[in-house]
């Protein structure tokens, strides 16, 4: 036995593979393409209004899209059921005047003299026609490609293609070959009921045609596919160089307006190929009753309007591969920085293993940014309200394009793919949202063989490619969005004037205002009025005077308020860290107590309860390192001696960390010296714990990655990585050095922008090293980042404590 497929199992095929208009005219022109067509002409023919023809085939029960059932039951709902000639009457009088042929189709109409061709004349009423000057098809093809459903035709092709590519017989896009599934064909099922092609090979003497009726489809309903006889024959004859194909669709399943095809025109047919270049496509006629609808061309102007641009690659053959590599520019404020990440950036930042993003395999995406509150209005384009309407028209987040050709439906209005829109409105200016993205992310049939189209034309198909791909892409816009952030806040910065600044040059002007007063009574004595105006003079700088207090006292509780922030911010920060330290460790203790009570040997009890001893003083060397934190100390500044208090900081963290196999120790110079600081104790714990756990990450990380490339065993039972804590008493510097993967020189500032993490997020929240730079200032010392080596990596902090009495 075989399966049997039955006559209507296409009709499911074509409605549900073909999700919209747009995409069945995409899959359409595909195929022109791949014909090597030189042209494409689409034509729109509209003769008579669709409400009327949908409301006469419903009348005559020929409305094949309506269930049988539900077909009876609006006849049966019918106050009087009208013949077809006066149905025909109806539809004489809704023919649009001035459509194409129209006098033909009237004559058609008034001459039918039966039911059945009447409802052929009204069928043919509105049409479409897709005309290429491609290869054509010969008879041959017609049925034996055309005809077979999920044929392997192109593929094959595509394959020798690849092939000849191989061996250097063939170059250029010119081979290209978009389709491969062998389901294109039911795009005209979508469109229309009927379908007509014509079809023919150069040096041919006749066309081939094929004409398909969908709905006898329909009425065969549950008999065998086979008992639909569809049948291509030889047509007209043509001139032997005549070649090409024209397909008509007839019996259209909607309305249809110039107004319809023009917003076609601007979504789907302008970004039908990469509109910022990178492929020729063959120019393609869109008409609507003979007028020609325009297809609008991508604004090059709005590139020159870019506030910013992003532009990065994964590469993942080579050296160093895979990696990201790109540049992020803030165009408004003439910035840009390079973004390199490593393998283990790349692989920390996303969570994914190597082998997965080698199988995505190279991409590029190129990025727009627009502020559109800083838009104007651009000499012989427009004002404002039209350069907007124009960037509206081209914007909507990152397209993507296969071999220079659009995949749907990402980039389109309602597809935010990238979650932009989510990502963007959670952050404070709605930077990256798609509004203010024009974008597009290029992928190859060969470079990519993992993204591939899901049969039904809706994205790519669902597998851990595809998932790690979007993955990719979002975490580095994401770092785009830092950069742009960054830049802001450094601007602000550089404009900002503090409450100290705003009130020493108050006191200056006031010194200056106060020396002028002398001079102003002597020269205005001899005026009583004068003497009045110096006089409110003298109550107006009182007033300022007592305003400035105001503003002193101000600064004062804000900046009280910063401190208590930094210290809620960073426990935060330590108490998450410490829960799963804590979960971890009562896991470890109530598992030595069970097995305690499994074992029925008192040594093996003995050995338990020594086992659980040193878990509990271990947990309570870590619940001790957080009493300074506590909320009577929190605020307090105290004298103490620094470098046995770093020590004991240390200590307690390496004795947390030891199953990792990670060197931590503390180094004093010089031996036995002390340091003594009056400073809040527990924001010194906050911070060297902030950079000791960085430490331990990357190592552990760097290791993980040596052994992935088999450059180190697992468990060769050397250290894995060393971290030193060095005390420089007299330079009052304490400076945490590892020998991880280190941080690119180009990201000395950027680590500590608050959020900016390469840890997936799980991972890192990016507010260490931003919390430790503003304690570190709180207390009149800084926390910056040392010298790079011959890499240009750096794998050392340095926290200066600075001289703070108060």
């Amino acid at each position: 036995m075989n399966f049997k497929v039955s006559a209507r199992t296409i009709l499911h095929l074509g409605s549900e593979l073909i999700s919209s208009d747009g995409v069945a005219f995409y899959e359409l022109i595909k195929n022109s393409i791949d014909a090597a067509a030189r042209s494409v002409t689409v034509e729109v023919i509209y003769r008579l209004d669709h409400s009327i023809y949908s409301e006469i085939l419903r009348e005559l029960g020929e409305d094949r899209d309506t269930p049988e059932i539900l077909r009876e039951r609006y006849i049966r709902s019918l106050p009087r059921r009208r013949s077809w000639r006066q149905l025909r009457d109806i539809a004489l009088a809704g023919l649009i005047e001035g459509a194409p042929n129209i006098d033909k189709l009237r004559r058609r109409m008034e001459k039918a003299e039966g039911r059945d061709d009447f409802l052929q004349a009204l069928r043919s009423a509105n049409m479409i026609e897709i005309d290429d000057d491609g290869d054509g098809m010969s008879l041959d093809i017609l049925e034996n490609v055309y005809l077979t459903i999920g044929t392997s035709y192109r593929a094959n092709q595509k394959r020798e293609v690849y092939a000849a590519e191989d061996e250097g017989e063939l170059s250029g896009e010119s081979n290209l070959i978009l389709g491969e599934k062998g389901l294109g064909r039911l795009s005209a099922m979508r469109l229309g009921d009927q379908v007509l092609i014509v079809t023919g090979q150069e040096g041919a003497p006749n066309w081939n045609q094929l004409e398909i009726d969908w709905n006898d489809f329909a009425d065969a309903t549950d008999a065998n596919l086979e008992s639909v006889p569809v049948e291509p024959e030889v047509g007209n004859k043509k001139e032997l160089q005549e070649q090409g194909t024209l397909i008509r669709i007839s019996a259209l399943k909607s309305e249809w307006s110039v107004e319809r095809l023009t917003d076609l025109a601007i979504e789907h047919f302008s970004k039908l190929s990469d509109p910022l270049g990178g492929v020729s496509t063959p120019p393609i006629i869109l008409k609507f009753n003979e007028t020609e609808v325009a297809i609008p061309k991508f604004a090059e102007f709005l590139l020159e309007q870019a506030h910013g641009r992003f532009s990065a690659n994964l590469q993942t053959a080579g050296s160093s591969a895979p990696r990201i590599s790109g540049r992020m520019q803030y165009l408004l404020h003439n910035r840009s920085r390079e973004l390199k990440l490593t393998p283990l950036e790349l692989r920390t930042l996303t969570g994914l293993d190597v082998p997965t993003i080698e199988r995505i395999g190279d991409f590029s995406l190129d990025m727009f940014w627009y502020n559109r509150r800083l838009l104007t209005k651009i000499e012989g384009i427009g004002n404002l309200t039209v350069v907007r309407r124009i960037l509206a028209e081209w914007a909507g987040g990152v397209a993507l394009y296969r071999d220079g050709y659009r995949v749907n439906p990402y980039g389109n209005p309602n597809d935010d793919w990238l979650d932009l829109d989510r990502d963007a409105f959670s952050t404070s200016g709605f930077k990256l949202n798609r509004g203010q993205i024009i974008g597009r992310a290029r992928i190859t049939q060969r470079g990519n063989p993992y993204l591939i189209d899901q049969t039904n034309r809706e994205g790519l198909k669902e597998n851990p490619e595809k998932q790690a791909f979007v993955k990719i892409l979002s975490a580095i816009v994401e770092i785009y969005r830092q950069y742009l952030n960054e830049i802001d806040r450094d601007v602000d910065r550089a404009r900002r004037v503090t409450a100290a600044e705003a009130l020493e040059r108050f006191r200056d002007e006031d010194e200056r205002l106060a020396s002028l007063l002398p001079t102003l009574d002597e020269a205005l004595k001899d005026s009583g009025a004068n003497r009045e105006l110096t006089k409110q003079l003298r109550s107006t700088m009182v007033e300022l005077r007592a305003a400035a207090e105001v503003v002193q006292r101000a600064a004062g509780a804000q900046e009280r308020e910063r401190s208590r922030v930094l210290h809620l911010a960073s426990v935060g920060l330590m108490i998450e860290s410490l829960a799963h330290e804590l979960y971890r460790a009562t896991s470890a203790g109530l598992d030595t107590i069970a097995q305690a009570r499994r074992s029925r040997n008192p040594s093996n009890a003995s050995t338990s309860l020594r086992v659980l001893d040193s878990q509990l003083r271990t947990l309570q060397k870590r619940l001790k390192v957080l009493d300074p934190l506590s909320t009577n100390a929190r605020q307090t500044k105290e004298s103490f001696e620094l470098t046995n208090w770093i020590e004991d900081i240390v200590r307690g963290f390496a004795s947390r960390n030891e199953g990792r196999g990670i060197r931590i120790e503390t180094t004093v110079d010089p031996e036995e010296g002390q340091l003594s600081v009056r400073a809040v104790k527990g924001m010194f714990v906050q911070v060297l714990e902030n950079l000791l756990t960085n430490s331990v990450f990357w190592v552990a990380e760097q290791h993980k990655e040596r052994v992935r490339l088999k450059l180190v065993s697992d468990n060769s039972g050397e250290p894995i990585g060393h971290i030193d804590v060095h005390i420089d008493i007299p330079k009052r510097r304490i400076i945490v050095t590892d020998d991880g993967p280190g941080i690119p020189e180009e990201r000395r500032e950027t680590v500590f922008e608050p959020f900016f993490s390469t840890k997936r997020q799980k991972q890192g929240k990016g507010l260490g090293l931003y919390i430790g730079r503003e304690i570190a200032e709180y207390h009149g010392g800084s926390l910056y980042l040392g010298q790079a080596n011959d890499l240009g990596q750096i794998n050392s902090v340095i926290f200066e404590i600075g001289k703070v009495d108060g």
